[in-house]
């Protein structure tokens, strides 16, 4: 089997189960389930970097490349929050099924648009 298969089949099945987890952790604030993502995110790519030895390639970035990074890393926070918050507060067929639209509306847009 291709590897690009596996790895897309992996996670759209991590992605169908992420609800469940969320669902068990529903005592826990949104917040501070966020924050625990953003921290270990950061920690997760942080190493991922040293490994790489890139931390030279990200000290040439442009301030307009770390301006759009930020915009984002912000728009990223705000799909995570949304999620969260609508899987602890009962709402887990809504937010799955934006899920699902979404993908399927960016390619009408790209059609018309591009």
């Amino acid at each position: 089997m291709n590897r690009g298969i596996a790895f897309g089949v992996g996670a759209y099945l991590l992605w169908g189960v992420l609800p469940i987890y969320w669902k068990a952790l529903d005592t826990v604030d949104s917040l501070e389930i966020l924050a625990h993502r953003i921290v270990w995110s950061i920690v997760l790519l942080a190493g991922m970097i040293g490994v790489r030895r890139s931390w030279p390639q990200i000290r040439l970035l442009s301030r307009r490349s770390v301006a759009r990074l930020l915009i984002a890393g912000t728009l990223l926070t705000l799909n995570w929050a949304t999620y969260i918050w609508a899987v602890n507060n009962g709402h887990i067929v809504e937010s799955s099924l934006g899920y699902f639209i979404n993908p399927l509306l960016n390619v009408a847009l790209g059609v018309l648009i591009l």
